[in-house]
């Protein structure tokens, strides 16, 4: 949980309910969590989802790595790979064999807090040149760290 520290004003707000004066304020500008700041969060959380999986499909290293947590843990059908260093290395391989496209569409998306969220969702991996069209199904946990939204763990199993 995020302290918040009361500046002069809200300190005197403070003071006068201790002292038993009754004072209104609108919930939202209290709270700092209204509703237009859980759409914003939603939002953006939304657009790093959108975000991770353009830039894989692209085949853009730069992008996809900014949008990877350092931390990030990929998991696919039992091996699991640490960091985003090594998850790059892969990607990199991967972004290195043409003809391919990543066709993805995000089943749900959760936001817990502004802080952490999940999506699901299902992906087909399509290479014409070798007649494969692999269906996947994933879920993708997000972490907001310094303002930022980004993919801390990636949970990928491949659907016969």
């Amino acid at each position: 949980m995020r302290r918040r520290y009361l500046g002069r004003g809200s300190a005197a707000l403070a003071a006068l309910a201790l002292t038993g004066t009754v004072v209104a304020a609108a919930p939202a500008a209290a709270s700092g969590g209204g509703h237009d700041s859980n759409r914003h969060c939603a939002a953006a959380f939304h657009a790093a989802v959108v975000e991770d999986n353009e830039a894989y499909n692209a085949k853009d290293a730069a992008r996809y790595e900014a949008i990877l947590n350092p931390r990030m843990i990929f998991w696919q059908d039992g091996v699991t790979t640490y960091g985003r260093d090594a998850i790059m290395a892969n990607a990199r391989a991967a972004f290195a064999t043409p003809n391919w496209s990543w066709i993805y569409q995000i089943e749900s998306e959760t936001v817990h807090g502004c802080q952490s969220g999940i999506a699901v969702a299902s992906a087909r991996f399509v290479r014409p040149s070798t007649n494969t069209d692999a269906h996947f199904a994933f879920t993708m946990y997000l972490v907001r760290e310094h303002g930022k939204w980004t993919v801390a763990a990636d949970n990928v199993h491949r659907v016969s």
